[in-house]
């Protein structure tokens, strides 16, 4: 008797009907034993007219041929290849995962690094710097936007920067130039309240000044030159000569006239003014250069006065360099509508804190009894009635500069030409 709810039977037995003929998919199946899982086959044998002689023709089915696989190779196997896959699998993913981190590093966080990095350094003031990111994507444009934001602001700092440099220097010159104005005005209100009081001054003691120095010249000359008093006599005239000389000074500087101003060659000028010092003893170890531009429009000035102005910066120069000898430069320009002329010596040289009071009355650096103080004082009341200036530049030990600067317009402000002027 055949047990139709075994396992080969029941694909066929199931559910109390019997089927003759089974789709290819049911034929086979996997179940499960002690031993382990097991893979059958079942293949129907048929009732065919070569088997009529010993079954009956109503029997279609003759049996089942029932053959079962062992799966615990392939299970193995399965698990191996499983495996395999598994560890492929996550070593694909940390690989593609650092590749991924790699390309991400690469392409976004160090652009990204460098764009954070240049802003703070455009924060701190340095917008020397460009970020250098050549992509066609947004961190390209966005390296771009940042680069022209660089250019903008740094253009804007730099027009900023010469408008500041501008400013103070315009602020410097004003200053410079108001600081001039303020100093020139003290300078001629002191000048003018001691020209006033060495008028006063000069008048009455000249009178009686004169009378000593004749007298005593009258009784010099009446001294025989072993007379006990005749030294005595000698220093009298001499000290009083020099008082003489001090007063005339005075009135010198009272008295500064108003220019007689005329049609002159600054060059002609010069060269009057050495031809009555250079044979001079003073000037006969000096060497000096003259370094004239021809073609100096002529000015329109005083002769007498801005020859007593070159007279004084020469024996100043020369009383510089005594003794030792030196070079005496005396050079002549033309810029800005003004005629330079200056005078370089390779004297003694003025210390910084002599410079602002060169100009005021009474004061010298010579040694006393060889300088009233008055020369650069009436020199620089000339100039400044003629308009112009007195610049001074001097180094102890390597010399000074004096330089005038003269106007060379006309009082209706046409330019003069040279060969114009007057020979004196």
């Amino acid at each position: 008797m055949v047990d139709k709810q075994a396992e080969a039977c029941y694909v066929c037995h199931r559910e109390g009907e019997t089927k003759v003929l089974l789709p290819s998919d049911s034929k086979t199946r996997i179940y499960h034993t002690e031993k382990g899982s097991l893979l059958g086959l079942i293949n129907p044998i048929y009732n065919e007219s070569s088997c009529y002689p010993c079954h009956p023709k109503t029997t279609n089915v003759l049996g089942v041929l029932d053959t079962t696989i062992s799966l615990e190779d392939f299970e193995k196997e399965k698990t191996q290849i499983y495996n395999r896959m598994m560890i492929s699998g996550v070593v694909s993913v940390v690989v593609l995962g650092l590749l991924l981190i790699l390309l991400l590093t690469r392409v976004v966080n160090r652009p990204i690094d460098r764009l954070l990095a240049a802003t703070k350094e455009a924060a701190h003031g340095n917008l020397d710097q460009m970020v250098g990111i050549q992509s066609h994507d947004e961190l390209g444009e966005l390296s771009n936007s940042f680069n022209n934001m660089i250019s903008e602001l740094k253009r804007s700092r730099d027009a900023i920067e010469g408008w500041t440099q501008t400013l103070e220097h315009r602020v410097q010159e004003r200053t410079q130039e108001l600081q001039r104005v303020q100093d020139q005005l003290i300078r001629a209100g002191k000048m003018a309240a001691l020209g006033e009081l060495a008028a006063g001054v000069a008048h009455e003691i000249n009178n009686p000044l004169t009378g000593v120095l004749t007298f005593s010249s009258l009784m010099l000359k009446k001294a025989d030159e072993n007379h006990p008093w005749r030294k005595d006599l000698e220093n009298i005239v001499q000290q009083t000569t020099r008082c003489r000389n001090i007063v005339r000074g005075l009135l010198d500087f009272a008295r500064q006239r108003k220019p007689d101003k005329r049609e002159w060659d600054i060059n002609i000028l010069i060269d009057n003014t050495l031809t009555l010092v250079e044979k001079q003893a003073p000037f006969q170890n000096i060497k000096i250069d003259k370094q004239f531009k021809t073609g100096i429009p002529v000015l329109f000035v005083d002769g007498d006065q801005i020859q007593q102005v070159f007279m004084n910066l020469l024996l100043n120069a020369a009383d510089a360099m005594a003794g030792k000898g030196g070079n005496l430069t005396i050079k002549t320009d033309s810029k800005d509508g003004l005629a330079e002329v200056s005078f370089t010596d390779t004297g003694c040289g003025i210390s910084k804190e002599h410079l602002s009071k060169l100009f005021d009355p009474f004061f010298t650096t010579k040694e006393t009894g060889k300088g009233t103080g008055l020369g650069l004082a009436i020199s620089y009341g000339i100039v400044q009635g003629h308009g112009g200036d007195i610049e001074v530049e001097s180094e102890v030990g390597r010399g000074s500069t004096f330089r005038i600067k003269l106007p060379i317009e006309k009082p209706n402000g046409e330019m003069r030409r040279p060969g114009e002027a007057e020979k004196g």
